[in-house]
């Protein structure tokens, strides 16, 4: 685990005791000196704080992601404000100090589901929704499509619908294989792409499998979707 401050150290740390086949392989006050700790070490779960000093916890867990067997990552901080970015750099959970022995439970059981499956590397992908003020993973693979509403986007999945934070763009950006643009206020997952129908006043929808109704397109985006179509 890393941790600028001792006493949040030693209380994640006696949490951790208490769970079983758990064990602390080591801890580290700041980002640099976990670096080398987890080249030594190889730990499955890291436990990581995001504001020390000097470098961050975010921008230590983007430079694991490089690594060829990164720990998973489990942000245990006292702001909620950089939930999102925690997700963007592979997170598996977002924990608000002080951290409850049953969240840090669930965290664990959820690193473990996915250790066992750690080679499937497209389950790993989600966008985070903010629901009545918890963050709540939306796995890529249950996505419909994203839709630009207002201020926000809207993503349609197998579960219902959630508003997100990320603008479509973003979004279209993070994932430039998993969807493609039928408007330009929609994105649709590959996928899920069907087929592209004309009504008689040729007007262009497009078909999803999941979805019950169809979504209007634009000429453009129509156009080139019935192109890749031909050469998919």
């Amino acid at each position: 685990m890393v941790d600028d401050e001792p006493l949040a150290v030693e209380r994640l740390a006696n949490i951790l005791a208490e769970i079983p086949n758990c064990n602390v392989l080591a801890t580290a006050g700041n980002a640099q000196q976990a670096l080398q700790l987890i080249n030594s070490h190889q730990p499955d779960i890291l436990f990581l704080d995001i504001s020390m000093p000097g470098m961050t916890g975010l921008e230590l867990a983007k430079q694991l992601q490089g690594t060829k067997y990164p720990p998973f990552i489990v942000f245990c901080t006292a702001y909620e404000q950089h939930a999102l970015q925690a997700f963007d750099a592979q997170a598996i959970d977002y924990l608000i100090k002080p951290v409850r022995r049953e969240r840090l439970m669930e965290s664990i059981e959820r690193v473990l589901r996915l250790r066992n499956n750690v080679n499937d590397d497209f389950s790993k992908q989600f966008v985070a929704a903010n629901v009545g003020g918890v963050l709540r993973r939306i796995a890529l693979n249950d996505i419909l499509y994203l839709h630009a509403e207002e201020k926000y986007t809207v993503v349609y999945h197998l579960g219902g619908e959630h508003i997100l934070d990320e603008p479509l763009k973003e979004l279209e950006q993070r994932f430039p294989n998993q969807f493609v643009r039928i408007h330009r206020n929609c994105l649709v997952k590959t996928e899920q792409l069907l087929e592209i129908r004309r009504d008689i006043d040729g007007q262009a929808w497009a078909v999803l499998k999941n979805c019950p109704k169809a979504l209007e397109m634009s000429r453009r985006c129509a156009s080139e979707l019935k192109d890749m179509f031909k050469h998919s």
